[in-house]
């Protein structure tokens, strides 16, 4: 590898000899061959995935731009029978990513078939935090979004560069050096051989680096000035300013009745019921629109249409861009001449965008109208919430008593939404941060003792429980199990147990299993051990089996037989068998899970995810059909909230009784002694713990079947991703096509293989 970057830094110096702006663009013009594959600007797209490559080609320019370290960005379809962190090192040597005198290069690296996301950098360079930059595009990968999450690890990766001081961590020390004695014989041989040519080289890199930032400033604050001919908010016409007053006429009608006609114009068609029309006016779930006055109040101003310079003005503005942004780089006052013309064309401009921008709207609206007996019509907010819990509301019902349900259960979930984000944003970036969340949302009414007691326990495992990290465990998720489940005085008992399970021999997720039971009797252990392979099911689900009732074991074997005839298979199926075995009466338990499986799969949710979360609605005390209507509003909550991953939450949080330390299935405080467990709170962090077993991204009785994966629509988003973190990396320096330039292959940097770079990377 490194006789190849060598090479190519001998035939830089012999070409600057005789010309050194000539050397530059020789020595930076190609990259090797490596594993069949070649550079192809920032960004190779070796397995054809990106759907928008020239918007992450873009990104990285920013980035080498702003950073000054070159960046590849690599995808492959696999990573040839290598570690993906060897393989993204390895390119890294070979292709020279960097600098030549620093080793300051960075590689990105997606290989699908590992599901894997590397970010290595070469030794010149030290970037801290690279796992939760790895783990940034996981959400978007999970979406088949590999441009977006592609672009979202970029961008993560620049503002840790970007906030960190030069000669510390994120910046190139230059002190790397490389672990193989041959290149290094070269480089000290290119050394004697052209010192000034080298030298020349490396002012030419720096040169570059200043010249691109100038440039993507400017370019900058030119796109600042376009982004001032998009229309605000406030200049485009919306429904709720056009409405009519609503009447007081109309009498209350059925549920069904009320859903109907809002199903009707969901389609486009006029309701045929007008006293359900009517109704669904009076209580908000329509609103009556003057389409007439909303497309006179739209139409082009009159002095703009005469004026007929929006042509004119259209054209000028792109010449004006190019005037300023062609202004040489030592030219300062002259580009802010530029700039000032630019911006009096852009402000001469904007009225005619925002005229066309709202007459456009204003046709969209007026043609998403439906003609009805009252008026033109369109579905408000609260329509449309109340339509898309329809399946869960009682269709006999009054509308009104059907509304009022629905806004209760919407509080009550943004109250839990706004609990977790405001968790969330106080917890630190890792990948069990919106398990943590969701689990911390729940413990205590004070959030602020709530942090306090998960802080305090999350320290103690990190100086006492290393065995934990070392194994590839989340000490945050685990700190949230054991305040979960009380157990915040028994963190040394704990980690005991989880040693000497792992000392005999446990995988790491069923030592965290064993631990939390508190099993340390021998012979304990030997029996669940066998009775959970024997079923197949968790640890923790097998010992709540048996501690749950004396025949728990053959009331779960009924359960599990009587859902064969309802085409739950596999490991889905003995989840589930599991959780109603551990929370119902076993004459109600199938039939409870039927009624709640259909309210949920009418709410559009499918496969084995479904088939679990109804476990949890029949095991609600409300009843299925309350636990699908708190599902439906947790989940609309949480899109809101936008937190990563969080979404997936939402059948935990919309439990009645999942709170405080109490037990889920007996609404009882669960005990303060070491072993006493909820089996429910697996949920919350069964996905991070057993992130790396058998290529497993989740809790595998559930992840194993991927129907849920095609469709995000299918169950409740978000990416339950995490893995075993590593990496190296390299760095350089040069500008990419945002900074209005382009790609001119690598500087000859490396570094990657020897050690004292960064690493991260995660599975997804």
């Amino acid at each position: 590898m490194h006789t190849l970057r060598a090479a190519g830094i001998a035939l830089a110096v012999v070409v600057l000899a005789a010309s050194p702006a000539l050397a530059v663009e020789r020595a930076t013009a190609s990259c090797p061959d490596y594993h069949g594959i070649t550079c192809d600007g920032w960004v190779t797209d070796a397995a054809g995935v990106l759907s928008n490559e020239s918007a992450v080609e873009a990104a990285a320019g920013r980035l080498v731009a702003s950073a000054g370290h070159e960046i590849a960005v690599v995808v492959v379809d696999d990573s040839d029978d290598l570690d993906p962190h060897d393989f993204a090192a390895g390119l890294g040597d070979t292709w020279g990513v960097g600098e030549a005198a620093l080793d300051d290069g960075i590689v990105i690296l997606v290989s699908l078939a590992e599901r894997r996301t590397e970010i290595v950098t070469g030794s010149g360079l030290k970037v801290g935090g690279l796992d939760s930059v790895a783990a940034a595009g996981n959400a978007y990968f999970a979406d088949g979004d590999f441009s977006g999450g592609l672009i979202a690890i970029i961008t993560s990766l620049d503002a840790r560069l970007s906030g960190a001081p030069d000669g510390g961590e994120a910046s190139g020390d230059g002190g790397g050096q490389s672990s193989d004695d041959g290149g290094s014989g070269v480089f000290r041989l290119v050394v004697a051989g052209g010192i000034m040519a080298t030298g020349l080289y490396v002012v030419g890199g720096t040169r570059r680096r200043r010249s691109a930032r100038v440039r993507s400033s400017r370019q900058a604050r030119v796109d600042d000035l376009l982004a001032r001919l998009e229309p605000a908010g406030t200049d485009l016409p919306t429904v709720g300013e056009y409405a009519l007053p609503r009447t007081s006429e109309g009498a209350d009608v059925a549920t069904k009745a009320g859903i109907a006609v809002l199903r009707d114009l969901a389609d486009g068609r006029a309701p045929g019921d007008e006293a359900a029309v009517a109704a669904a006016w009076r209580w908000g779930l329509v609103d009556v629109v003057d389409k007439d006055r909303l497309l006179v109040d739209a139409a082009e101003p009159l002095e703009l249409k005469v004026s007929q310079e929006r042509d004119v003005l259209e054209g000028a503005v792109q010449a004006g861009v190019k005037d300023a942004l062609g202004v040489a780089r030592s030219a300062e006052d002259l580009f802010k001449v530029r700039l000032d013309e630019l911006g009096t064309l852009v402000a001469a401009l904007r009225p005619h965008r925002v005229a066309e921008a709202k007459r456009r709207t204003a046709e969209s609206l007026a043609d998403s109208l439906t003609t009805t007996t009252v008026g033109d019509v369109a579905i408000t907010d609260l329509g449309g919430r109340l339509l898309e819990v329809a399946p869960a509301l009682d269709g006999a019902q009054p509308i009104t008593d059907s509304i009022a349900e629905m806004d209760g259960a919407f509080h009550t979930a943004e109250d839990k939404a706004d609990r977790l984000a405001t968790l969330y944003h106080r917890l630190d970036e890792s990948v069990a941060r919106p398990a943590v969340a969701a689990a911390l949302a729940d413990l205590d009414d004070d959030l602020d003792n709530a942090v306090a007691r998960y802080e305090k326990l999350r320290r103690y495992l990190d100086d006492h429980g290393d065995v934990l990290a070392r194994d590839g465990l989340e000490v945050a998720a685990i700190a949230a199990l054991l305040l979960m489940n009380r157990d915040d005085d028994n963190a040394a008992k704990f980690l005991k147990t989880y040693r000497a399970r792992r000392h005999q021999g446990a995988e790491p997720g069923d030592a965290v299993e064993y631990a939390l039971a508190g099993l340390r009797d021998p012979d304990e252990i030997r029996r669940v051990r066998q009775l959970a392979l024997q079923l197949g099911l968790p640890v923790s689900i097998t010992v709540a089996l048996m501690r749950r009732r004396d025949d728990g074991v053959a009331v779960y074997q009924q359960i599990l037989a009587e859902l064969s005839s309802h085409g739950v298979a596999g490991d889905t199926r003995r989840t589930v068998a599991g959780v109603l075995a551990l929370s119902l009466e076993p004459s109600r338990a199938v039939d409870r899970w039927t009624e709640a499986h259909e309210a949920l799969q009418a709410l559009g949710l499918s496969g084995a995810y479904a088939e679990v979360a109804a476990a949890f609605g029949a095991s609600d005390a409300r009843g299925p059909r309350a636990f699908a209507l708190a599902y439906a509003a947790q989940r609309r909550a949480l899109d809101r909230a936008d937190l990563k991953d969080a979404e997936r939450f939402a059948p935990e949080l919309a439990h009645e009784g999942t709170s405080r330390g109490r037990d889920s299935w007996t609404g009882r405080p669960i005990p303060a002694d070491y072993g006493s467990f909820d089996p429910f709170t697996f949920f919350y962090y069964h996905w991070v713990i057993t992130r790396g077993s058998a290529g497993s991204t989740g809790w595998e009785p559930v992840h194993r079947d991927r129907s849920w994966s095609s469709d995000r629509s299918s169950w409740w988003g978000g990416f339950g991703g995490g893995g075993g973190f590593s990496g190296g990396s390299s760095g350089g320096s040069s500008w990419g096509s945002s900074g209005g330039g382009s790609f001119g292959g690598f500087g000859g940097g490396g570094g990657f293989s020897g050690g004292g770079g960064s690493s991260g990377g995660g599975g997804w």
